[in-house]
């Protein structure tokens, strides 16, 4: 029988090092993703493309997938597109 060492499993929740400002995440609280703007003790501000704002425990939060951050990026034009007026 070999012993191979394993990789770690990743935990869940980011350690508090892992969030940084502009990282896109998603907050299960919310089931929402949205885009890290700011740190306030154990809260996290996070902002949507269409203004929506709110804090939440970093606990909550996840880095978003890759498909997350398309949905984001989709709806951030979608926003500019429709204040234009077209």
């Amino acid at each position: 029988m070999s012993t191979s060492p394993r990789a770690p499993l990743r935990a869940s929740r980011p350690a508090p090092g892992e969030l940084r400002l502009g990282m896109v995440v998603f907050d299960r609280q919310c089931d929402l993703a949205a885009e890290i703007v700011g740190f306030a003790g154990p809260m996290v501000r996070v902002v949507r493309p269409t203004g929506l704002h709110w804090q939440t425990h970093r606990v909550s939060l996840r880095p978003a997938t890759p498909y997350e951050e398309r949905q984001l990026a989709a709806l951030a034009a979608l926003h500019r597109t429709r204040l234009k007026g077209r």
